[in-house]
């Protein structure tokens, strides 16, 4: 309480002081001096949000750059080969492309060959992987596409 007692003293005081010094104004000083006052506070406090609103700005533009940066990693990911890419089997590729893609294949090796069934709603999704699978060094015998009630049946044979 008495902490309480002495910072309201304290401001008191310091009002007390600041009427003084206006009743020695003339009206015309007073009003001004007010004014001034009111309009270095506004200015103050509108300087510091147009920093805050310019900083928050900035950070935004940087979420929004690692957005686009991750969307295009996403997309080139699969295009991007690591080194040990040569020593995988192809039943492996076809399982890694399956994988980088979302897809749930079905795959069945008989010799060098490998039978391959995906479905998805997407042509596009299933395109690509079938892209992914050629830019990986296997060669697409055959490619079967066939629609079932919204999705889309692929059915490859890949060596």
């Amino acid at each position: 309480m008495n902490t309480s007692e002495k910072l309201q003293n304290s401001i008191d005081q310091f009002i007390e002081r600041v009427t003084d010094y206006l009743d020695q104004l003339s009206q015309r000083e007073r009003y001004l001096v007010i004014f001034t006052t009111i309009f270095v506070l506004v200015a103050a406090i509108g300087s510091a949000l147009w920093y805050m609103h310019a900083a928050a700005n900035k950070q935004q533009n940087r979420v929004n750059d690692f957005k686009d940066m991750i969307v295009w990693m996403q997309s080139n990911a699969v295009t991007m080969k690591a080194a040990d890419d040569v020593q995988l089997s192809a039943a492996d590729k076809v399982q890694r492309v399956a994988q980088q893609q979302g897809l749930s294949v079905a795959s069945q090796q008989t010799g060098e060959q490998i039978q391959i069934v995906a479905a998805h709603e997407n042509y596009a999704i299933l395109a690509n992987f079938l892209t992914q699978l050629a830019q990986m060094g296997l060669s697409l015998e055959k490619i079967e596409l066939i629609s079932e009630a919204g999705q889309i049946k692929l059915t490859a044979t890949v060596q």
